[in-house]
């Protein structure tokens, strides 16, 4: 499922976050972990704008869940 995750190129789904690091603040807290960060202008999700001017663009779901299979997995 990894191997086309993450690169620029046709037929790759890579996800990008464009930002200025001048002005990128967190500005959630333990009693509200939903507050949006400051600074991120755009995020891209498989070439789809998600945020656009710093405001999530309602309705847009373009992802899915990353998941290994279940044999791959060891418990302790």
């Amino acid at each position: 499922m990894m191997k086309t995750k993450g690169r620029l190129r046709p037929g790759a789904d890579a996800d990008l976050t464009i930002f200025d690091p001048e002005r990128v603040i967190d500005r959630s807290t333990y009693m509200e972990p939903g507050k949006y960060s400051e600074g991120v202008k755009f995020v891209l999700v498989n070439g789809i704008v998600v945020v656009k001017e710093g405001q999530l663009q309602e309705g847009i779901n373009p992802g899915h869940a990353v998941r290994a299979p279940y044999s791959n997995i060891t418990l302790p």
